[in-house]
């Protein structure tokens, strides 16, 4: 889920609102001592500035950020914290591929580098022989967040196609933007053709089967379409989900049901941590000790969750 500016004054502003729906500040996470992947963060190029005041939605924290280069050296020491040994990150506002290779060029052990595309009038998709030497290289290792939603299409739509089929030739897992999005969007002049609707996980299905090869996976496991994201589940072996932004910005009791379903319905090998941080680092901690909370997870499942199905569904070393 990437913000611009206006979507964060939106979501800023109403942080009394949001503090009042979820009913309790979020402490830091507990030591556990196990070793996590986040397979769900953004970059910002360094010298990209940072809303002023920098105020967290949902624990009302002002964060001392400037700028993406600040914004970095946040998420690392948030990282190193709480134990987080890789991460997956993507680009958000300004040059995308630039600000994910810029953190992966800072630490290639900790960071993978996705590529993350649009294909709206102001974010137009990038040079496919960009990607494909990109890949080829192995500086790109990830094709996402794909934030087809945003252009007012799915990843069903054909312009996608092209970009599919260079994923399946390079064996590259595409992360996809599912589910919600910010308040406000459709009325965005970034996104006036977004609709809530294009966020259903069964709208991938016809990308999915015209693309069998495809490993996907289902960024915000498709908040609020349950239904949706378990029928793809079952359906397609190939596709995981992340946890990104719902296990921090919902109440606790609605992230925990729509969490507990999805493990009820078998799909605990396949669901993965994710932040989604968006500007603000220390969301990393809250998202952390919201699925440590959970009493139906079992230690197996918190592990598989926090580490070792990202790493079967990313190929990552372990």
């Amino acid at each position: 889920m990437l913000v611009h500016r206006r979507q964060f004054l939106r979501m800023s502003g109403g942080a009394g609102a949001l503090l009042a729906a979820s009913g309790r500040f979020a402490s830091a996470a507990p030591k556990s001592g196990r070793a996590i992947i986040d397979v769900h963060m953004h970059s910002y190029p360094v010298d990209a500035e940072m809303p002023n005041p920098l105020v967290n939605p949902i624990s009302g924290k002002t964060l001392a950020i400037a700028n993406g280069a600040g914004h970095y050296a946040a998420c690392l020491a948030e990282m190193k914290r709480h134990n987080v040994v890789r991460g997956i990150v993507s680009g958000g506002n300004g040059d995308r591929l630039q600000a994910a290779l810029q953190w992966q060029g800072n630490d290639p052990a900790r960071f993978v580098a996705g590529a993350s595309i649009r294909g709206s009038e102001d974010t137009p998709l990038p040079d496919l022989a960009v990607l494909r030497k990109g890949f080829a290289e192995k500086k790109f290792r990830v094709l996402g967040e794909v934030t087809a939603q945003y252009a007012g299409a799915t990843l069903s739509d054909p312009r996608y196609d092209p970009y599919l089929a260079l994923a399946e030739e390079f064996d590259i897992p595409v992360a996809l933007h599912t589910g919600t999005m910010p308040p406000g969007m459709t009325q965005d002049p970034c996104c006036l053709s977004a609709r809530g609707d294009f966020g259903r996980p069964s709208l991938v299905e016809d990308a999915l089967n015209k693309h069998p090869k495809l490993r996907l996976n289902l960024m915000h496991c498709g908040y609020p379409y349950l239904e949706d994201t378990i029928a793809i589940l079952m359906q397609y072996p190939q596709v995981n989900a992340d946890l990104g932004a719902i296990d921090w910005l919902l109440p606790r009791a609605a992230f925990h049901s729509y969490l507990r379903a999805l493990v009820e319905a078998g799909h605990g090998k396949r669901l993965m941590f994710g932040s989604d941080h968006m500007f603000w680092p220390d969301a990393i901690g809250l998202a952390i000790e919201a699925v440590e909370s959970a009493p139906f997870l079992s230690a197996v499942d918190k592990n598989d969750i926090f580490h070792d199905n990202a790493v079967r569904f990313y190929k990552l070393e372990a």
